[in-house]
């Protein structure tokens, strides 16, 4: 074998080298964005959940007394308070939070 021949098939395992480092790089971000729109979903779809049945069940129902429309409907409102809290962490996160990406081709 030349050494043509050597530096020919060295030349192309670089470039394929580079090209594995390139897209494990672009899947490493795609996996961090994944993990950041995941939190935030499970955050949006489960809080007020948890919310309305720890209000309902634990503070209002043990501590105040209010009948069970009334407790109902403050436990409600609690969850709709604990949405927009987390929709608002997550549009502040969207909007300022961001990490500066560059483009590339």
């Amino acid at each position: 074998m030349s050494n043509k021949s050597k530096k020919a098939t060295g030349g192309a395992s670089d470039a394929n080298q580079q090209k594995l480092a390139k897209q494990r790089s672009h899947d490493s971000q795609d996996y961090s964005a994944f993990k950041v729109v995941l939190f935030y979903c499970s955050l949006i779809v489960f809080l007020p959940v948890v919310t309305f049945f720890v209000l309902k069940g634990f503070v209002l129902e043990r501590f105040f007394t209010m009948s069970d429309v009334k407790v109902n409907i403050a436990a409600a409102v609690g969850a709709v308070a604990a949405l927009h809290v987390s929709l608002g962490v997550y549009i502040y996160r969207a909007y300022f939070g961001g990490s500066k990406a560059s483009k590339e081709d």
